[in-house]
């Protein structure tokens, strides 16, 4: 779906980003179980008590990670998470990237409203209250796997611009492999709403983690 830069903005404003809890993890487990989903976002076991396990620490404050549930029209849509790269030593030392980087993970949880033009206003939405108001990111990095064409797309659309790809090593297997580095800064941000549609999908091959949001 084409949005004109107007109707990009007006999308903007019926979006709004929910702080995560624990009583969300049931919606999660749905979300996540989903075959368009579940290829690209590596959770471990789809149990209720995993996930509750692994998100407890983001939605309670003691980790960094700042999540969030996409809220379109007062429907709970999906999910989005940003967080400095720099908290993340590691990750951070194979990355190479500006201090103040601020990476982004999300998915579109509900089908309802996939493939109808909402990954672009979302991802802008979130760039320009979150990362760049509250966090004063200095860059903004999106990673999916170079395989994931459909989210690569949308992040081009939303402004993102490949960068590098990098081979990254993680404890998680899930999170080692390729990821195709895409970036974007508050200048480029305030340039204006890109027609996603005058972007075409790359090409490439890795199945990946939570960078990988089909949108």
């Amino acid at each position: 779906m084409s949005l004109s830069g107007n109707q990009g903005i007006e999308r903007e404003a019926r979006i709004r980003f929910r702080p995560l809890s624990l009583e969300d993890m049931p919606r999660m487990l749905v979300w996540l179980s989903d075959p368009d989903v579940s290829p690209w976002y590596s959770e471990g076991a789809l149990t209720i008590e995993n996930l509750t396990a692994r998100h407890r620490g983001p939605v309670e404050g003691t980790e960094p990670t700042r999540p969030f549930i996409i809220v379109i029209d007062g429907t709970d849509a999906g999910y989005i998470q940003a967080y400095v790269i720099d908290d993340h030593p590691d990750y951070a030392r194979q990355m190479l990237l500006p201090t103040g980087a601020v990476g982004t993970d999300l998915f579109l949880g509900d089908p309802a409203f996939r493939g109808r033009g909402w990954g672009v206003p979302v991802l802008r939405a979130f760039l320009r209250r979150i990362e760049f108001g509250e966090m004063g990111a200095t860059l903004a990095v999106i990673a999916p796997s170079p395989g994931n064409a459909r989210a690569i797309h949308v992040y081009e659309g939303a402004g993102f611009r490949w960068l590098k790809t990098v081979a990254i090593v993680d404890e998680a297997p899930g999170n080692t492999g390729d990821e195709y580095v895409m970036t974007m800064t508050a200048a480029d941000l305030a340039i204006g709403h890109p027609d996603a549609e005058s972007i075409h999908p790359c090409e490439s091959s890795r199945v990946g983690s939570a960078k990988d949001a089909d949108c």
